[in-house]
């Protein structure tokens, strides 16, 4: 306990030494602003929205988009990417994760481009809180790493502390206290010469979470005073929020219940204040705790049924929004076209109506002209059939306009099927495997179930894992497959490497069915494709051959080449399948499926097969299929050997089948 008290002295000692110049610097920038124009105003402007995108995220967010707009007729492509790179992390802060993703990707593109090191590493940053909040650590680790080594490279102090915290901060999630900790201490050590009063709190309240999980609830208090003080100073309230409820589940740990009860209330009256779910849902979960420990059951039932109902919520928000703005864009051209339908039906109406006063006219000319009639007649004669052509135009355009009308409705009917169907697998075949394990673990850390028990369901576990794993994976790529701005990346590389690593992956499950594989394939086939789309074609293949194998059968792996071609095909013995079952896999509409259980009722999603089918298609390859019921099935994928496609482009495929 002493060294944790000396490590927090020598914290406050460090911290001390940074002032708040940068409230200084904000307001110089701002008195300068007005004179300056063309790249001198860009640059103050970068800097105003870099200094205030953590306080005043409405004001910075207007000083970028002015950047923007600039640049489009001053040629600055880093100040570009600099004031994208504040927009996507204000949208991030704003918890709109794809307009974040979507702006930090183009700048990242730019700083690329334009070899700007610095800027690549803030966009790091950006890409690795992506990952956090998607719980992907690790990657969110190696993104924050790469940050890191870039701004180390340029030497470049703020956003080498901003890495490191960030580094500590997911290891803290994975329970590598001791790297977090030792991330932290360097930040902190990068901070006693310079860094931002921001980073100071930021360390302030990493260090406060390796300690509160080591359980030094008193020192961890310490430090989450110091951050939540310095984070009012500024006026971050979306990080007082995140200090607020540590503080408060400091307090709580140690038995210090009416400081935890004072803390989390006044936290969810500011999360409340500011709609930060997030953080309001953490409130809660610790303030149901505290009650409950305080005995009074309504209020720790109140508070645990708003946890839950928040962290559906926030769990759920990302696929929704998603499927929520793809059916707005729809809804969109829908609304357009009927304006354009009701915009046609007006027109045509007008100049029925005009063409009704004309005969008026031409019959009260007639009365008294009688001379003039038939030299009248010819005119409206050719005037009749002129509009009736137009009108001929007109129903043709309505009537294809409907029919567009109908072929987006089916397109969103579609839309829809598939919505459901992805709620499906994200609700059922993943929800119900993990509901499990944690039952399990529950159970066996509550004390009802013996070590031995215990060893005989990890085996059971281990494989819903898998399942789940494997499901997971094919439900991420079929949804970035079905993103606009999806792009293939072909390339020459090793097919069989492919389909080694593969195998390594899968051979467990071969293992559990004691299938024997034979891979005649040779030791280099190179193919011209996606090496990433490719891997996932492989992998969904060979697990469907296991899938469907009887025990003890064999799974039969090889390849043939022409001049232009690869053939790669893989044969199994298991149940086989009827016509219908091939047709319906290889047909050209794009529905998920219901998957069939394997022969040792493993699971699926009915994504696998769905994936194969489209990514052989963007390689610009084909499939076919040979099956016969009871008689095992013959998966072939045709893949091109190089390029033969102007700029790289893949072809359309068509896909063939016999049973």
């Amino acid at each position: 306990m002493s060294r944790s008290i000396l490590l927090i002295f020598l914290l406050i000692l460090l911290f001390s030494q940074i002032g708040f110049s940068q409230e200084a610097n904000v307001d110089s920038l701002k008195a300068i602003l007005p004179g300056k124009t063309g790249k001198e105003r860009i640059d103050v402007l970068n800097q105003l929205a870099t200094s205030l995108r953590e306080s005043l995220q409405d004001e910075a967010l207007t000083y970028s988009l002015e950047v923007d707009s600039l640049t489009e007729h001053i040629a600055d492509p880093l100040a570009k990417s600099r004031a994208l790179e504040n927009i996507s992390w204000i949208y991030y802060r704003r918890g709109q994760w794809q307009k974040s993703f979507d702006f930090a990707e183009t700048a990242y593109e730019i700083a690329i481009l334009n070899d700007d090191q610095l800027q690549a590493a803030r966009l790091m940053n950006n890409l690795g809180a992506l990952y956090y909040e998607q719980q992907n650590y690790q990657m969110a680790i190696t993104q924050f790493k790469r940050g890191y080594q870039l701004a180390t490279q340029v030497q470049d102090l703020s956003t080498r502390i901003r890495s490191l915290n960030n580094v500590a901060l997911n290891f803290i999630q994975t329970d590598q206290l001791d790297s977090a900790l030792n991330y932290a201490k360097r930040a902190v050590s990068l901070n006693e010469n310079a860094g931002s009063p921001y980073l100071t709190s930021f360390a302030h309240r990493v260090i406060g979470d390796v300690f509160l999980a080591r359980g030094n609830y008193d020192s961890a208090q310490v430090l989450y005073q110091n951050s939540l003080e310095m984070a009012r100073g500024q006026g971050v309230k979306s990080f007082e929020a995140g200090v607020l409820h540590r503080l408060g589940n400091a307090y709580l740990l140690e038995g210090q219940l009416d400081k935890a009860e004072e803390l989390l209330l006044y936290s969810v009256r500011l999360c409340e204040e500011n709609s930060f779910l997030d953080e309001l849902s953490k409130s809660c979960r610790h303030l149901a705790s505290l009650y409950e420990i305080k005995g009074n059951i309504q209020q720790a039932y109140l508070y645990q049924s708003r946890f839950l109902e928040l962290n559906d919520q926030l769990q759920n928000k990302a696929n929704r929004d998603r499927l929520s703005l793809l059916q707005n864009m729809f809804q969109s051209n829908l609304n357009e076209s009927e304006l354009e339908l009701l915009k046609s039906q007006n027109e045509n109406q007008a100049y029925r109506l005009e063409t009704s006063k004309r005969y008026i006219i031409f019959f009260a000319i007639t009365a008294a002209l009688i001379g003039v009639l038939v030299l009248r007649m010819y005119f409206l004669n050719k005037s009749v059939r002129l509009i009736n052509s137009d009108l001929r135009l007109q129903q043709q355009k309505i009537a294809e306009q409907n029919l567009a009308l109908e072929n987006q409705s089916q397109q969103l009917k579609a839309m829809n099927d598939t919505k459901n169907k992805l709620f499906s697998i994200l609700g059922h075949d993943l929800r119900g495997p993990i509901a499990q394990v944690k039952s399990v673990v529950d159970m066996f850390l509550a004390g009802y179930l013996e070590r031995e028990e215990f060893d005989e369901l990890i085996q059971v576990l281990n494989k819903d894992i898998d399942s789940v794993n494997f499901t997971l994976i094919n439900t991420l790529k079929w949804s970035m497959s079905q993103m606009e701005g999806f792009h293939v990346h072909p390339s020459v590389f090793d097919l069989s490497k492919v389909v080694e690593n593969s195998l390594q992956l899968l051979q467990p499950s071969f293992n559990e069915k004691k299938l024997t594989v034979f891979n005649h394939m040779g030791s280099k086939v190179e193919v011209y494709a996606d090496q990433d789309l490719i891997e996932v074609v492989v992998r969904n293949i060979l697990n469907n051959a296991m899938k469907f194998s009887n025990f003890e059968d064999s799974v039969t792996i090889y390849s043939d080449s022409d001049k232009e071609t690869i053939y790669w095909c893989v044969q199994d013995q298991g149940v086989g399948m009827d016509e219908e079952q091939i047709a319906l896999i290889l047909s050209d509409s794009y529905a998920l499926t219901k998957s069939r259980p394997g022969t040792n009722r493993e699971k699926g999603s009915g994504l696998g097969l769905q994936l194969t089918k489209e990514f052989v298609r963007r390689c610009g390859g084909t499939i076919s299929i040979e099956s016969h019921p009871g008689h095992g099935t013959k998966f072939c994928v045709q893949l091109p050997r190089r390029d033969s496609n102007t700029n790289g482009q893949a072809i359309a495929s068509q896909e063939v089948f016999k049973a």
